[in-house]
Parts: structure tokens; sequence; C-alpha cells
């Protein structure tokens, strides 16, 4: 007889496993990204209160990169876990 075995355990391990590890990837990247955005921020003059409105928006959306690569970063890896759920 054809005997059925669940392999949900396995696939949860190796769903952890890659989880963890564009977690370390994406969180390694974070400082560059940092330093990515002061520089944007630096070379667009972000702190002058003068400046035209679409450097004013181009300005917050570089300040905003950040914080939602991290929750992007939160979303797949809790996507990859959730998966095998």
């Amino acid at each position: 007889m054809y005997r059925r075995t669940n392999k949900k355990g396995a696939g949860m391990f190796i769903a952890f496993i890659f989880a963890i590890l564009f977690f370390m990837v994406g969180i390694w990247m974070l400082p560059f990204m940092q330093d990515s955005a002061t520089d944007a921020r630096t070379n667009g003059d972000c702190t002058n209160s003068s400046i035209s409105d679409g450097a004013k928006v181009t300005c917050l959306f570089v300040g905003a990169g950040v914080p939602y690569y991290i929750i992007a970063i939160l979303t797949f890896v809790g996507g990859l876990i959730g998966r095998v759920l």
C-alpha cells in the first residue's frame, strides 16, 4: 500500500533557513542604503526650506525609502515562512 507521509516539517525547516538567509542579506545591505539615502538628501539640498515642491517630494521619497525597505524585507521573510504553514 501507498503510505502517505507528512513533509510539512521539512518544508518549514527549509523555508525558515531561506527566511533567515534573506533577512541577513537584507539587513547586511541596510547600511549601504542608509549611506546612499543620506548622500541623496545632502546632494538634493533637503535641509533648505526654499527648494521647489518637486524637490521636497523627492526628499520625502528618499527619506522614506529605508523604512519601506525594512518593511519589504520583513514582509518577504514572513511570506516565506507563512507559505508553508
